[in-house]
């Protein structure tokens, strides 16, 4: 299992909706939100977590691609954190 961390910016406000949202639509236990700063000194920032089930190359790319999407779509523009930074 592989796990992607997506940085996201914050809505006006992050409602207990959007974190069930968030929860029900990758599976209970797959998803932790966190606030975290990316860069030693740097502002904190609003980190998604997701263990993915795909075993195939295509199937990880397919699976982060539509998460992606969903979260551009909520307005929340999702942004991939390089490994070594998360």
């Amino acid at each position: 299992m592989s796990e992607v961390v997506i940085r996201l910016e914050r809505p006006a406000s992050l409602t207990p909706e959007l974190r069930a949202w968030i929860n029900g639509r990758l599976g209970s236990g797959r998803a932790l939100l966190t606030r975290s700063r990316l860069t030693g000194s740097g502002p904190r920032a609003l980190l998604l977590r997701v263990s993915l089930e795909s075993e195939s190359d295509d199937g990880v790319y397919e699976e982060v691609t539509d998460l992606m999407t969903d979260l551009r779509l909520l307005g929340l523009r999702p942004a991939l954190v390089p490994e070594q930074v998360a």
